[in-house]
């Protein structure tokens, strides 16, 4: 009994021995005095720019905080923020410039005034520069014309994802006024109306990105000249159409007659140029022959002096009888048109052929001042009846 009493006694004390021991361990991890932490920084986040960033948190806790500090490249470089704690959460930013593009990996740290660290939080985010500004393309632009003393652009529908975020535009008023306006990007059926667009007046525009919902910069691609239509109809042509007006000092009967202030030749003066088939308020230019012999090299036409530019001369069709054989409408340098034979010499042409084509056009350049004649040439033979009636012509003026 007293053996048992005397192990008993030895295994106790040995017990309380090894927990001492145990208790004791932690002291070797703070030989030097105890770790203090400081609160980490909250909700961190970067916000991408051009060759730059903003990095932001929140300081919620701790009133000791004295100082953030920033690092990246893996802490080759880094930034301190001095911090003035209130009373309530603080929110914290700092610029970082200068950053070459790429990805980057930041470490944000709160410190109080002797130096205890808080643990490190990592964010990561994008710098965008060169590289990516030179990947970015200018807003399509499906149609830009003048329209009652305004421009009218149509946008080609843009994708979001691509981050377009708008267009900017300069342009010159009528009253000689310089307008340096932006308008908002909409994706899809956007039409942008220019007040006043002074014809002739060059347009730019350029297309604004932003590269991610929190980009704190717009990218810019280059300005680009925008060509606007202009319709000079009225300003060079007499008497266009829609309807076309009788000239009352030549002979008429209640259909045919000839065109005011058109000039033409003997072939299509007699067979009559003015068709009034439809009533007066639908009157048209006509050349035709039905059964009654052929019409050869017949013209219609004037001639104006146009300014350097790009044109583009139309002529909308109302009714074609049956298939033209050799009919076109023609613009040509000088003061007269050419022969159907010698079409090809005209600055442009475009041919009419049967009811399937109600707009026939010719495009044509001039890269200075020049007289030039515009109208309608046609030779008729077989089939023996054929019949053109123009509704309308119009000019326009591309740049």
């Amino acid at each position: 009994m007293k053996l048992l009493q005397t192990i008993c006694y030895i295994l106790f004390l040995t017990g309380i021995m090894v927990s001492c021991k145990k208790a004791d361990d932690f002291k070797k991890f703070i030989e030097d005095g105890e770790i203090i932490y400081t609160a980490k920084a909250d909700s961190a986040r970067v916000y991408p720019g051009n060759k730059r960033v903003q990095v932001s948190w929140l300081l919620i806790t701790d009133p000791t905080i004295t100082t953030s500090k920033v690092f990246w490249k893996n802490h080759t470089d880094s930034v301190v923020i001095a911090v003035n704690r209130t009373s309530s959460i603080d929110t914290m930013r700092v610029f970082i410039n200068n950053l070459p593009e790429g990805n980057y990996d930041f470490e944000v740290y709160n410190y109080d005034k002797d130096g205890n660290s808080s643990i490190k939080v990592e964010v990561s985010g994008t710098v965008y520069g060169d590289v990516y500004t030179s990947s970015l393309l200018a807003r399509a632009v499906e149609n830009a014309e003048l329209l009652n003393n305004n421009g009218e652009i149509t946008w080609g529908d843009a994708d979001s994802s691509t981050g377009v975020i708008g267009m900017q535009l300069k342009y010159i008023d009528i009253n000689n006024n310089t307008h340096d306006t932006v308008v908002k990007a909409i994706y899809k059926d956007q039409v942008t109306v220019l007040p006043g667009l002074m014809p002739g007046a060059p347009v730019q525009y350029r297309t604004l990105y932003k590269p991610a919902v929190l980009a704190i910069d717009t990218f810019y691609t280059s300005y680009e000249n925008l060509p606007v239509k202009a319709d000079v109809t009225a300003t060079f042509i007499k008497n266009a159409g829609a309807p076309f007006l009788l000239d009352h000092t030549q002979p008429s009967n209640w259909r045919f007659g000839q065109l005011a202030d058109w000039l033409y030749n003997d072939e299509a003066r007699d067979r009559y140029t003015y068709d009034a088939i439809n009533g007066t308020g639908n009157a048209c230019m006509t050349l035709w022959i039905w059964d009654n012999g052929t019409l050869t090299n017949g013209k219609i036409y004037q001639t104006v002096m146009l300014p350097a530019g790009e044109y583009v001369l139309e002529a909308t069709v109302s009714n074609i009888d049956n298939s033209l054989e050799a009919t076109y409408l023609a613009v040509a340098a000088g003061n007269a048109l050419p022969n159907v034979e010698d079409i090809t010499t005209a600055i442009g042409y475009g041919r009419f052929t049967n009811n399937s084509n109600k707009l026939v056009s010719a495009s044509f350049a001039l890269s200075s001042s020049a007289t030039i004649t515009l109208g309608v040439v046609g030779s008729m033979a077989n089939p023996t009846a054929q019949t053109i009636r123009i509704s309308k012509v119009k000019l326009v003026k591309n740049k």
